[in-house]
């Protein structure tokens, strides 16, 4: 029978002993691992709807649209050249800097599947696997795989802001503005949850089936429809794991701060500002090094268990919430219709 703990267990194991993965999970945490739960908090905070509104606001309005904004730019070339060379040579390394960013994160979400893949099929917890391998299945899937993130971003961004444009207007008139948030939070936040989800199988389905760009939406959305109970399920359980984690991860950060702090006020007192710094500085990269390790763990974890719930899938399971149903409404798919 299947077990969330098994296969949570698993998961965890198979992500504390290759360790390898790690590294993948640092860059795939750039794709918002965790999305389902950012919706949420997203759709629910009005100073964050009021934020977005605010900076596109001005964005727009920055004369970049603007039919003057490229005479500008050959005008200041003209009245100096160097300086503008400068920006511009600064300018082309950010983006550069930005699609390296784009680029590791997919082929780091694909490694992680296709290799905690392979690791569930040897039946072991570990396997003999590298980099190397996560990188080449990585580069094989990468342009369906983005392809599938950026669809992904635009649809569920347009239903988050959908969903939160009646709390800019809650000033205006609070109850119509607050019925009809309710009302597009119910309709849609659900829509965005399970597009996120759908997601997901799509993407294991270009990576460990080969299907092709249509075929993984086509599959993924059945496969989400027969078995949304067990997604939402495992979504909840891996949001409760996270915010346990990042309790126990801020915890650990305090008390690591704690001796830190005392020691930096000691030096400060008995030798000179530079022991304090250093020892501030020094606290600090140590701090930084362990968030960063902690959310790279829980990241991989995060991906390896979907990949080992959509192998589940194939072999067919019951959820928990079905084992308690009456029969007659057992293995009801969604529709979407």
């Amino acid at each position: 029978m299947f077990s969330y703990r098994q296969m949570l267990l698993q998961s965890f194991k198979i992500t504390w002993k290759n360790r390898y993965l790690w590294f993948f999970g640092l860059f795939a945490s750039l794709l918002s691992i965790g999305a389902e739960y950012q919706i949420l908090t997203r759709a629910m905070s009005r100073n964050a709807s009021l934020e977005w509104w605010y900076n596109w606001s001005n964005f727009f309005h920055s004369g970049f649209f603007s039919w003057g904004f490229f005479p500008k730019i050959f005008s200041m070339f003209s009245q100096d050249p160097f300086f503008m060379s400068l920006i511009l040579v600064i300018a082309l390394i950010i983006l550069a800097a930005f699609l390296l960013l784009i680029w590791l994160a997919v082929i780091s979400q694909i490694a992680i599947v296709n290799n905690s893949n392979q690791i569930l099929k040897s039946k072991k917890e570990v396997a003999d696997l590298s980099l190397h391998v996560g990188v080449a299945a990585g580069v094989k899937s990468f342009w369906p795989v983005l392809g599938l993130n950026i669809i992904s971003k635009v649809v569920i961004n347009m239903l988050v802001i959908l969903v939160s444009l009646p709390l800019v207007f809650l000033f205006w008139n609070k109850i119509f503005s607050g019925a009809l948030y309710i009302l597009l939070f119910v309709l849609f936040i659900p829509l965005a949850v399970a597009f996120s989800l759908m997601i997901k199988y799509a993407i294991a389905f270009i990576v460990l089936q080969k299907a092709n760009f249509r075929s993984a939406l086509r599959s993924a959305g059945k496969l989400f429809r027969e078995n949304w109970i067990v997604s939402l399920e495992l979504a909840f359980l891996l949001f409760a794991i996270s915010f346990f984690a990042t309790f126990v991860i801020l915890t650990a950060v305090l008390i690591l701060v704690i001796p830190f702090f005392f020691l930096a006020l000691a030096l400060l007192s008995m030798f000179t500002a530079l022991a304090f710094w250093s020892v501030v500085i020094l606290g600090t990269i140590i701090l930084v090094v362990f968030i960063i390790l902690c959310g790279s763990i829980l990241s991989t974890f995060q991906v390896v268990a979907w990949t080992n719930l959509f192998n589940h899938l194939g072999r067919g399971i019951e959820s928990k919430l079905e084992r308690l149903a009456p029969e007659s409404i057992r293995n009801k798919p969604i529709s979407f219709k």
